[in-house]
C-alpha cells in the first residue's frame, strides 16, 4: 500500500475466504481488475469485475461475492470528494461536459478503460515493488493523470455527471446515505463516518429529518425490507435476516415478532398458504 495526502494506493490479490462478505468504505474508490473475477452487489443490482474492468464506488456499504474458480488481483485508489472536485474544476475546460446524463442513484458507476487509462494503471505497478516509497509528488501526479484520463473519455460521462452534482453540494444528503445502506449491519459511528459527519452532528441531523433515532429507524426500515423479501422471494429466513442488516437469526426473529405479532417462519407459512388458496 502507498499513500499521499488523503489518497491510498492499493495493489493486492484478494484474500477473501467466505463466499460473500459485507464491506463498507468512507472513501470513494476506483478499482481496476488486473485479473480474476469478483461480483459486487448493492440495492438488488450486481456489477461483475473481470479482467480490465474499471469501476467507481461512492462511499457506501456493499456485498462482495467471491468467484468459485478464480482469484482477484486488483489495483485500487481510495480518496475523498474534495479530490474528485479539485481535479474536475482544474481541468473542466478539457472535459466532455456537453449532454451529461442524469445522475444515477447507484453507488457503483461502471467506467470505460481506454488505452491511455490502462497504460496509467500499468505505469503505477512498478512503484509497489520498488524498495522505499516513491516521492509523494510523483505519486499524486500519476493519480491526477489517471483521474483526468478517466474524466476525459466520453464513455465516462456518468462519473462526470456525478462529480458535477458534488460541486454545488457541501455534503451528500444524510437521507441518501441511509436509504442506500440501511440493509448493512453497521454501527452508528460507521454510518456517521460514511456520511462525513461527526456522531453528534449525524444524530442531530438524523432526528431533524426522520423525527426518530437512528437505531429505531434502522430497525423499522430493516423489518419493512425483510417483510418484503418474505412476501416476494424464496430466500431462506437466514438469508433474509442477513440481507436486511440484522446481526443474527435470533435477533431478527425477536424484533420481527415484536413488530408483526408472528415470527418470520410463521409469516412465511401464512404467505405460502395464501398463495395456495389464491393462486395468481
Amino acid at each position: 500500500m502507498l499513500a499521499v495526502k488523503d489518497i491510498l494506493f492499493v495493489h493486492y490479490t484478494c484474500p477473501q475466504v467466505d463466499k460473500q462478505v459485507n464491506l463498507w468504505t468512507h472513501f470513494n474508490v476506483i478499482t481496476f481488475t488486473l485479473n480474476g473475477k469478483k461480483t459486487y452487489h448493492h440495492g438488488g443490482k450486481s456489477w461483475v469485475l473481470s479482467d480490465d474492468s474499471l469501476l467507481f464506488l461512492k462511499r457506501s456499504a456493499y456485498t462482495q461475492e467471491m468467484d468459485d474458480f478464480t482469484g482477484w488481483e486488483v489495483l485500487a485508489f481510495y480518496f475523498q470528494d474534495d479530490y474528485l472536485k479539485q481535479v474536475f474544476n482544474e481541468y473542466r475546460r478539457y472535459l466532455p461536459l456537453n449532454d451529461l446524463p442524469e445522475t444515477q442513484k447507484d453507488v457503483f458507476i461502471s467506467l470505460k478503460a481506454n488505452e491511455r487509462i490502462r497504460a496509467s494503471f500499468s505505469g503505477m505497478l512498478p512503484y509497489f515493488k520498488q524498495a522505499g516509497a516513491p516521492p509523494e509528488d510523483l505519486l499524486e501526479m500519476k493519480f491526477r493523470e489517471l483521474l483526468f484520463n478517466i474524466y476525459a473519455d466520453p464513455g465516462n460521462k456518468g462519473l462526470l455527471a456525478y462529480v458535477n452534482t458534488l460541486i454545488d453540494q457541501y455534503k451528500i444528503p444524510l437521507w441518501q446515505v441511509m436509504e442506500s445502506n440501511y440493509m448493512f449491519n453497521l454501527t452508528i459511528p460507521e454510518y456517521a463516518r460514511m456520511a462525513q459527519r461527526s456522531v453528534s452532528a449525524f444524530k442531530r441531523e438524523f432526528y431533524a429529518h426522520y423525527r426518530t433515532t437512528p437505531g429505531r429507524w434502522l430497525t423499522l426500515r430493516r423489518l419493512e425490507h425483510a417483510k418484503l423479501l418474505l412476501e416476494s422471494s424464496r430466500k431462506s429466513i437466514g438469508e433474509i435476516g442477513y440481507e436486511s442488516g440484522f446481526e443474527n437469526i435470533s435477533h431478527f426473529s425477536r424484533v420481527f415478532k415484536q413488530k408483526y405479532g408472528v415470527s418470520p417462519m410463521q409469516a412465511r407459512k401464512t404467505i405460502n398458504q395464501a398463495a395456495v388458496l389464491h393462486p395468481s
